[in-house]
């Protein structure tokens, strides 16, 4: 486990255009709610400023361009078998008031979930959706309070008592930055509008 990086003006602009023409650039994309495709040819470039943020070399296992309107349940994306604790996220453009990515304090050692709480559960490519709220599972370090004002500001979308146990961080969703964080840890989307694009990329 390792302490979240927010690292703060890394990524050109060339190269947050480039990567943006890269995802346009494909002729179809995968689920219709995120809209994913694979990172291409923007991966050896932002492969490398990955491992000069992170401080040591990576072994890229996984990653894809993510569009979405809607956002995003609290859930984890660490598989056991590919040992993808690395989770870089990388703001490309957003339509209307920056979003915030929250990470929790809170992790989730199993593979990769989806919490779907009042909401039906769905079926997602990557995560498996499961009834109720984190802290109705053995998720660690729930802190046995309502989650502060201060964060649930950003995910006032939800219903207060789903958060139950939950204390984090929201960062800002702001190009040129990148966030790179333990894949165990829960993180969801802060309420927003308009339209978010962004990457994910997953190494070990």
């Amino acid at each position: 486990m390792f302490e979240t990086i927010y690292a703060k003006n890394v990524i050109s602009k060339d190269i947050l255009d480039y990567c943006i023409k890269d995802y346009y650039s494909r002729d179809s994309y995968s689920d219709p709610i995120m809209n994913k495709t694979s990172p291409g040819n923007s991966l050896p470039m932002l492969h490398a400023i990955c491992e000069q943020v992170f401080g040591r070399k990576l072994v890229y296992i996984t990653g894809n361009f993510y569009k979405h309107t809607q956002p995003y349940l609290p859930h984890t994306d660490y598989k056991t078998y590919l040992g993808n604790s690395i989770n870089v996220v990388i703001p490309l453009t957003y339509t209307d008031s920056a979003p915030s990515l929250v990470i929790f304090d809170q992790t989730w050692e199993q593979d990769s979930v989806t919490w779907c709480m009042d909401h039906p559960v769905h079926y997602f490519e990557f995560n498996t959706g499961v009834k109720g709220c984190p802290y109705e599972y053995p998720v660690k370090n729930l802190t046995g309070k309502y989650i502060s004002q201060e964060l649930y500001q950003y995910i006032n979308h939800y219903k207060h008592e789903s958060l139950f146990g939950l204390s984090g961080v929201a960062y800002s969703f702001e190009p040129g930055n990148i966030i790179v964080f333990d894949n165990r840890k829960i993180h969801c989307t802060s309420k927003f509008t308009g339209e978010k694009l962004g990457l994910s990329l997953r190494f070990k």
